[in-house]
């Protein structure tokens, strides 16, 4: 059966039989009839194929104008004994914002797909190797290193998608037509031989571009056929995974280099951020809370202070790094903004480091007035790419920390970065980072005058973000385009959907913490990841002297969802939708 239209989800699935397009496989002549369904069966060539080929031949000659965008075929049975035409519209159309096509069937072997296939089909190899060199094509090297492939029993893909497998798949179906009566392969095997040819030729399709396929069967998806991809108890994340082939030229370097600890990438990292930031140095570490603690030693190890004047309300790790680095957390409510902007209890003493949190990728006001007076740590951890009055976050203290975790603006899986422009706090913030050592010379790197941590960053984690630095503006506009759109549907009760902030989040605000809690259990039941807006750490976790009334508030009432720069319009439709039922609303 041909699915040949995606449909609106008051629609039911629109199906026409396989048995249209079937014929046997022993070269039967098509009848009128079914000819007239499908022309291009009475063509020589497709009279000894399953009907799928020349089925997909027929939608792809004679594209239907409508307004759908999907297409596929299917003669398989999910798990249960139901019919794939039986999944909802709404799950397929979500199934394919996440994968480029769905396949209906696995083909493992611990041999290998390559060398299996051979085993079942002698001669198919060189059948495919001919046909490659002939049409001056290649088979990617890894496809000989498979071990899972897929059928073409069922295939979902977007029209776009499909039309492109079709342009190139003809000329290889028309190369195997011609072989028919000459090749031994397609002799020995001419009931089967054609069909084995066009699985592989999907898989090497597959290989070639990347594509992820989702298996019906099994519920999981698969990049390149390689690697299998966990399933996300989430349909839509918080974070998201770019993807560059430059990523695989940058990891391949590195790897085959050796230079798998250190390298140029992370050379390359630091003065793409240098550049970006506007910044004399950038100090590449393993994750951002030890580009914080790193940080934190280093201003303490300059100024001697070891009080540290940080937000009741931000995330575990920044008080972490505070006890880390052996000083002194001293918690200080934050305005109705979520941000630390009022130290006026501490000023009569200069004896303090102020760390103020820019939350959600909000900037803190305050920061450049604060700097006048006292030795500033910005952690911008979640806050890469948010600016005020010109300046990025991060770059208005003496230092500043980024965090590169997949939930962040800007990836490379794990990462965090320092920047300064104080050439003292840099060569500390290097010491420290690499145990406390002295320096890089060889009379230096065995000597430690200071308490270190080991907190290099890979040069594989640089190699992966290296790769994608240069989109990091298209990265954080679309970041900021799907925050407007949120904002559009939701409001905006805490104020992330200026021109200047990076939203690190959408925090949505409830009555209560009794409200809030019971959305966060809604949501998350939608397919939507979602969390508290972090917590009043002063009060939770340090049992810390004094009262944080708006901490506790922000912290009790608001959660924020996905606003990643990946997400459709259909899954924005999705987080409103989950939104409004946890309020019970009506969407806009």
């Amino acid at each position: 059966m041909i699915y040949q239209t995606c449909f609106r989800s008051d629609e039911s699935i629109s199906l026409m039989e396989a048995s249209i397009y079937s014929e046997s496989l022993s070269g039967a002549v098509s009848s009128p009839a079914k000819s007239g369904h499908c022309p291009e069966q009475l063509l020589s060539e497709f009279q000894i194929q399953p009907g799928h080929f020349s089925a997909m031949q027929h939608f792809w000659k004679n594209p239907r104008e409508d307004h759908h965008d999907w297409i596929g075929f299917t003669s398989t049975e999910k798990q249960d004994g139901s019919e794939i035409g039986c999944f909802a519209a709404g799950e397929i159309e979500l199934l394919l914002e996440k994968n480029n096509v769905l396949s209906g069937s696995t083909f493992c072997s611990n041999q290998g797909v390559a060398t299996q296939t051979e085993k079942d089909y002698p001669g198919i190899t060189s059948l495919m190797l001919s046909m490659f060199a002939d049409l001056n094509d290649k088979i990617p090297g890894i496809y000989f290193d498979l071990k899972i492939g897929f059928t073409t029993e069922t295939l979902l893909m977007k029209k776009s998608l499909f039309n492109q497998f079709m342009d190139w798949l003809t000329p290889f179906l028309h190369y195997s037509s011609e072989k028919l009566k000459s090749h031994e392969f397609l002799l020995n095997h001419r009931g089967k031989g054609l069909e084995v040819v066009f699985d592989r030729l999907f898989n090497i399709w597959c290989l070639k571009h990347h594509w992820t396929i989702y298996d019906f069967k099994t519920n999981k998806s698969y990049l390149d056929g390689r690697y299998e991809i966990d399933a996300a108890t989430h349909h839509v994340s918080l974070g998201c995974v770019n993807y560059k082939r430059e990523a695989d030229e940058n990891l391949l370097e590195a790897t085959r280099t050796g230079r798998i600890a250190g390298g140029r990438f992370v050379e390359e990292l630091e003065n793409k951020f240098c550049e970006k930031l506007a910044v004399k140095h950038a100090i590449s570490v393993c994750n951002g809370t030890m580009a914080d603690a790193i940080a934190l030693s280093a201003i303490a190890a300059k100024t001697g202070i070891k009080n540290v004047i940080t937000p009741a309300l931000t995330f575990i790790a920044q008080a972490n790094a505070i006890l880390h680095a052996s000083l002194t957390p001293i918690f200080v409510d934050v305005g109705e903004d979520g941000l630390l902007d009022d130290i006026s209890e501490f000023t009569d003493s200069d004896d303090c480091i102020v760390y103020p949190v820019h939350l959600m990728g909000k900037v803190c006001r305050s920061v450049s007035q604060l700097a006048h007076r006292y030795p500033v740590l910005e952690d911008a951890c979640e806050a890469l790419g948010s600016q005020l009055t010109g300046k990025y976050a991060g770059t208005m203290g003496m230092a500043g920390t980024f965090s590169m975790y997949v939930s962040h603006s800007f990836t490379s899986g794990e990462g965090g970065m320092i920047v300064t422009n104080d050439d003292e706090i840099a060569i500390l913030c290097r010491s420290i980072r690499a145990h406390g050592r002295l320096g890089d010379e060889v009379g230096e790197r065995f000597r430690f005058p200071r308490l270190g941590f080991n907190g290099k960053m890979s040069n594989l984690q640089a190699a992966y973000a290296t790769a994608h630095f240069d989109d990091f503006e298209e990265i954080i506009n679309s970041r900021k385009q799907v925050v407007q759109k949120l904002a559009n549907q939701l409001g905006d009760d805490f104020g992330v959907a200026s021109d200047g902030i990076v939203a690190h989040g959408f925090p949505v605000l409830y009555p209560d913490k009794t409200s809030r809690d019971r959305a966060l259990i809604m949501i998350s039941n939608q397919g939507i990841e979602c969390r508290p807006l972090f917590s009043c750490i002063a009060s939770e976790h340090f049992n810390a002297d004094g009262n944080f009334p708006t901490a506790d508030n922000i912290s009790s009432r608001y959660l924020y969802v996905p606003c990643h720069h990946q997400l459709s319009d259909r899954e924005i439709g999705l987080i409103c939708q989950a939104v409004c039922d946890s309020k019970n609303l009506i969407v806009k």
